[in-house]
Parts: structure tokens; C-alpha cells; sequence
């Protein structure tokens, strides 16, 4: 019979690589909001790509 005893356990692993993961994304989206504040966007990336998506529309003309 096999014994499971000497197996690790990849809970621990995938715990780390979870938290990790959530780490650098809280980090990420603070330096995209810094920035966007220090740049002067109001609203961080949201509000930038939609006001780009409105002028965009707006160079256009309307539809016919």
C-alpha cells in the first residue's frame, strides 16, 4: 500500500501563490491610481478611458 505520509502538502503552496498574487495586484492598482492623481485624471483609469471613448466618438460625427 502507499504511503501518504511522506507526500508534502500543496495547500501551503497554493495559499502563498494566492496571497502573492492578491499582493501584487493591491500594489499595482495603487501605483495606477498615484498616478493618475500625479497626472491629474480625475476618476484614476476609468474615467481617463471613458472620456477617450466620448472624444473619440465625438471626432466622428454623428452616425447616419
Amino acid at each position: 500500500m502507499y504511503d501518504n505520509s511522506r507526500q508534502r502538502s500543496a495547500v501551503l503552496p497554493l495559499v502563498l501563490t494566492t496571497v502573492g498574487s492578491v499582493l501584487v495586484g493591491m500594489v499595482a492598482r495603487r501605483v495606477r491610481q498615484e498616478r493618475a492623481a500625479r497626472d491629474g485624471v480625475p476618476g484614476g483609469r476609468r474615467a481617463a478611458a471613458r472620456d477617450r471613448r466620448l472624444r473619440s466618438r465625438r471626432a466622428r460625427g454623428p452616425v447616419l
